[in-house]
């Protein structure tokens, strides 16, 4: 990805008409910080996404369970009154 992106920003600064437009040198700019990122590999991102899905399941029974205890209390409190 880092030489990539190098050669992206060799190639904006060859032409004089981008180099100097004030788009070009923001541009240039943004490739140059994306050059300081740490990108995870390839297992990191498999890892998050596992746990990302185990926590969404996780949340999605919880949050069923809760709507279905405040929604019993509620039919409850509405025969009694």
């Amino acid at each position: 990805m880092e030489q990539f992106i190098q050669r992206c920003i060799d190639n904006l600064k060859k032409s004089k008409k981008i180099r100097e437009s004030r788009a070009g040198q923001f541009l240039i700019s943004v490739l140059a910080e994306l050059q300081k990122v740490t990108w995870p590999t390839y297992e990191e991102v498999k890892n998050s996404t596992f746990v990302t899905l185990i926590v969404m399941v996780v949340m999605s029974i919880y949050m069923g369970g809760a709507q279905a205890l405040v929604t019993a209390t509620y039919n409850l409190m509405k025969r009694l009154i």
